[in-house]
């Protein structure tokens, strides 16, 4: 018998949406992925259809993921994927990896044009603090009437709440002009402490994550580089799009503008990091800011317990996600368990809850117990505890029920 051809081998273990999602290449296509619901998978058999179909070569792709974890399993699912439906073409031209090191391969290969020599240092989250305490009075400055800028009493609150600003500013793309003609003292005092940053990292070779990404939106903008840039990438293709900012967003509009083949995956459900400046407006208002996106919905989940399922759809259908000045605060859709599982009988949702915080927490600890008891846990690393806060007037009942010592959590 003759192999399958490319596509029927790509398609053939799918679900209809996620099929959908494989063969439309054309154009920005929103992909709204629930929990479980194979988003992976489907992002590798589509990059591996755009590669058979002859649609692109794999140095013509950018796929970004959330994290180098997310970007180096995709990879290996790659190489397998082709493997197995008999493809050999050479895949190691495919760009992917986080925002950030797809920012910083652009950036390296056009150094020249922007204000970082050879050997630049990336700085993370923590060099970036050491970086701000090694230059602090050029950056901060002295406290007045005891407090840095007016609000922080120690040099490391001072960092700690300077580097949010600093960060947004960025991600923002604010105009530090504005701030220091803004009338305010304080955003006056931000805005010269960030043109001071700005002056200390181009100093010593060094740049953040959020610069990083500005660098490569300026290359992005620049006449030249540009438009060769943007000719050169056919397809991007972008995972947690709910957890990307506004710059982020900039990017890969910018990136993707040539041949308008956009496609970001997400899910509004699953925003986490809007405390690290994500907005999740970028997922919500995309059929808005990308007229004719295709929304493909990929809502079977393959990985959690019918009842969990149903469980998670009352509770998201029990909020008013309505908005009255725009796009609404949630897409419509049901999450549907896999219908090909017959799902074992358990109790796999219940509530536990108590007349006080410490009748709870005991409650929890004898159910705790009750699982390693009875085996249906093999180890008690196989329970986690979410809390509202680690902080003692919230964990401390918990950790005092279950045994734990309180520096458990620090």
């Amino acid at each position: 018998m003759d192999p399958l051809p490319p596509l029927a081998s790509i398609l053939e273990d799918l679900n209809g949406p996620q099929r959908e999602a494989v063969r439309t290449t054309k154009g920005p296509v929103l992909l709204i992925a629930g929990p479980g619901a194979g988003k992976t998978l489907t992002l590798v058999r589509r990059t591996l259809h755009l590669i058979t179909a002859q649609l692109a070569d794999p140095s013509e792709i950018v796929l970004c993921t959330f994290t180098e974890k997310a970007a180096l399993e995709i990879r290996d699912r790659l190489r397998s994927g082709a493997a197995a439906i008999g493809v050999d073409t050479d895949l190691t031209g495919l760009k992917t990896g986080t925002i950030h090191g797809i920012c910083n391969e652009f950036v390296e290969q056009h150094r020249h044009l922007t204000p970082l020599g050879n050997g630049f240092e990336v700085l993370d989250e923590l060099t970036q603090s050491l970086f701000l305490f090694e230059h602090f009075d050029e950056i901060v400055g002295t406290p007045e009437n005891g407090r840095y800028l007016g609000r922080w009493g120690t040099k490391w609150t001072a960092i700690a709440g300077i580097q949010r600003y600093l960060d947004k500013i960025t991600e923002e793309l604010i105009d530090i002009s504005r701030l220091k003609a803004s009338g305010d003292s304080f955003l006056s005092h931000v805005a010269a402490a960030c043109s001071a940053y700005e002056a200390a990292l181009v100093e010593e070779n060094r740049v953040d994550f959020a610069h990083l990404q500005r660098y490569f939106l300026d290359l992005l903008d620049d006449p030249e580089v540009g438009p060769a840039i943007q000719a050169s990438t056919r397809y991007v293709m972008v995972d947690e799009y709910q957890d990307t900012n506004y710059i982020q967003e900039r990017v890969l509009d910018r990136l993707s503008e040539a041949h308008g083949n956009l496609c970001v995956v997400g899910d509004e459900d699953q925003a986490l990091y809007r405390f690290r400046g994500a907005t999740v407006r970028n997922i919500l208002e995309f059929p808005l800011s990308h007229p004719g996106a295709r929304t493909i919905k990929l809502t079977t989940n393959y990985r959690s317990h019918e009842r969990i399922v149903d469980a998670y759809n009352k509770f998201m259908s029990s909020a008013d996600w309505s908005n009255t000045g725009g796009a609404s605060f949630r897409f419509d859709k049901s999450i549907e368990p896999n219908p090909h599982v017959e799902y074992p009988d358990f109790p796999s949702v219940f509530s536990v809850w108590g007349t006080t915080k410490r009748d709870e927490a005991n409650r929890v600890a004898d159910l705790v117990r009750f699982l390693g008891e009875h085996q249906v846990i093999e180890d008690y690393s196989q329970v986690a505890l979410l809390l509202h806060s680690v902080r003692s007037e919230h964990s401390g009942p918990y950790l005092e029920a279950l045994g734990l010592p309180r520096v458990w959590f620090r």
